[in-house]
């Protein structure tokens, strides 16, 4: 089970680790768990309506995994600052996670 972080201006993160079950996926039988590889940023749409967004970190063996998506950068962990900004593509969202707060764009 993740842990819900509150980041402030009505913006929650989830901290998301990937751990696979090596037996059914022998292909990363060599790539150590990563955690965090990413957040899940939630939030709200202009309607009051839930809605969420995801980053995956610039991490070591990132793209070897998910492919080459965009990637942020993690400047420090705790508290949590990453660049570049985040867009959510489906309610337009944006803003910047510094030390471990939401910051509008």
């Amino acid at each position: 089970m993740t842990e819900t972080i509150d980041i402030g201006d009505n913006h929650t993160i989830e901290l998301i680790q990937w751990s696979p079950d090596r037996e059914l996926n022998p292909q990363f039988k060599d790539i150590p768990d990563i955690s965090p590889i990413g957040a899940i940023v939630n939030h709200n749409k202009p309607d009051g309506s839930e809605c969420f967004s995801g980053v995956y970190f610039d991490l070591p063996n990132v793209e070897k995994i998910i492919g080459k998506p965009p990637l942020w950068h993690v400047e420090q962990l705790e508290p949590l600052t990453l660049s570049p900004s985040i867009l959510c593509l489906t309610c337009g969202d944006h803003g910047f996670i510094r030390n471990g707060k939401w910051v509008k764009a």
